[in-house]
């Protein structure tokens, strides 16, 4: 897992822009397009924008490439109050709320509050999703399977939701959250669910365990 950050700062907010998370979802540059210009260099320039509008269009980045530190001491990013997971159709694994990226170990290699992980297995930034696939030509609606939803009681409140990753396995969600389908889809976990990222599943978002026989590897 790899960065490359560029900062853009002016008196009231600092602007961090990380390049191998960004899969130009251009949600940025459609809230808040006089500070977000891919047209211009530098392409962000936070003197354009209010740092309260700012801090609104960085939230809609899915990606997490995006970031902000306030220095007119204005309100810092809070993690929604309920872990949300949803699969882009023909895209990553998008996700929001208190989420630590882990190893097997228990090793933390990011916490966030936004991150989209790979679905297609070619990503080269594994397990963070790169824009790969849309050269893969990744195929998915983003539905979720009938027979495949369940409905738990989630906790009030914010709790953390933990993606633990390994080589050659699929993802390991682990903690409360709602799975927001396509088509109005939806499943509420508390336990664990084992996601898809060699993107041969026939049971997508989840595992079928169709990476064994696909040698998939990272």
């Amino acid at each position: 897992m790899e960065s490359k950050i560029h900062t853009y700062t002016n008196d009231d907010i600092e602007v961090t822009y990380d390049v191998k998370r960004c899969i130009h979802a251009a949600a940025c540059v459609k809230t808040l397009p006089d500070v977000f210009d891919p047209d211009k260099s530098p392409w962000i320039d936070p003197a354009q924008g209010s740092a309260d509008a700012i801090a609104d269009a960085v939230h809609q980045c899915p990606t997490g490439a995006l970031q902000y530190q306030r220095r007119d001491n204005g309100p810092s990013e809070t993690p929604p109050t309920e872990n949300t997971v949803t699969p882009f159709p023909n895209g990553p694994l998008l996700l929001r709320g208190t989420l630590e990226l882990v190893d097997p170990n228990g090793d933390i290699l990011l916490t966030d509050t936004r991150m989209a992980l790979c679905r297609c297995g070619q990503s080269g930034n594994m397990p963070l999703c790169d824009g790969s696939h849309a050269s893969a030509d990744f195929d998915d609606a983003g539905t979720i399977p009938a027979g495949l939803t369940r409905t738990d009681d989630l906790p009030d409140g914010s709790a953390t939701l933990r993606i633990i990753v390994e080589e050659g396995s699929p993802a390991t969600l682990q903690g409360p959250f709602r799975l927001e389908g396509a088509e109005g889809t939806e499943s509420t976990h508390t336990k664990k669910a084992y996601v898809c990222r060699c993107g041969q599943s026939g049971t997508k978002p989840f595992c079928d365990g169709s990476h064994a026989a696909a040698g998939f590897s990272t």
